[in-house]
């Protein structure tokens, strides 16, 4: 959420006159036009279409969906701390600077967002509870969209007026640090786990569905003796050893 924030106010900021200070005193951004951050929009979308349909699948077969989010948030921190001095590139470097930094973030964001929410799914201990558990994490996610933006809109006014435009992305990539460190202790669960629980839960619902007094009924209706009735039930044929009442009369 940060960086969808951050990154149209960085390409849209005028160009500093100001020598920079390095490492961390300087700002500026590139004056782009909303019309070329639009045409940079829409080729980050096209390229996000394939990354999920194409590119994870493929990854996701071969290495897991676990080793691939430890991948990428591992190396996700970097990027936050690399776009501010994308700035201090020369001028003819500075589009390819731009296309890396968004290619770099596309292919992350669909590298994780995906394992994110099938481990997730995985970890619930019963599938009885997994609306509750996607609930609490959809709020979780729309709390951190209502309030990330807004956090991190306040740190980059305050690095602009201190002269530090790369604030913002470098707290947020400390943050990023917190949950690569975190992922490191992340364990997929048992498949032979999670099927014995579905087949258990399966068997809940089919006991649940049917009615001990119709399964009696019907066996009471299939082994009654006798020709057809006016029940319209279909007898077997009569035993010679126990001859029918009007036989015996």
């Amino acid at each position: 959420m940060s960086f969808d924030q951050l990154m149209p106010i960085f390409l849209s900021s005028k160009m500093s006159k100001e020598s920079p200070r390095l490492p961390f005193r300087f700002t500026g951004g590139f004056a782009m036009s909303s019309k070329d951050e639009g045409v940079l929009m829409v080729g980050q979308g096209v390229y996000s279409m394939f990354a999920q349909a194409v590119l994870f699948p493929l990854l996701a077969r071969r290495f897991g969906c676990l080793n691939i989010f430890k991948l990428t948030v591992i190396i996700w921190p970097l990027l936050y701390f690399l776009v501010p001095y994308t700035v201090l590139l020369p001028p003819r470097y500075q589009t390819f600077g731009i296309c890396f930094c968004l290619f770099w973030r596309t292919t992350a964001q669909a590298l994780s967002y995906p394992p994110n929410n099938i481990m997730l799914t995985n970890s619930a201990p019963s599938m009885l509870v997994l609306g509750a558990i996607n609930g609490v994490a959809g709020s979780t996610a729309s709390l951190c969209r209502a309030f990330g933006p807004t956090i991190t809109g306040l740190v980059h006014s305050r690095g602009v007026n201190i002269g530090v435009s790369g604030l913002a992305w470098w707290i947020t990539g400390l943050v990023c640090i917190v949950g690569a460190l975190e992922s490191l202790f992340m364990e997929e669960p048992k498949v032979e786990s999670c099927i014995t629980d579905l087949i258990d839960e399966e068997a809940i619902d089919d006991h649940a569905m049917i009615n001990p007094l119709s399964i009696n009924a019907a066996i009471v209706a299939a082994t009654r003796p006798g020709p057809t009735g006016t029940d319209g039930l279909s007898k077997g044929p009569k035993d010679p050893l126990h001859p029918s009442d009007e036989h015996t009369a």
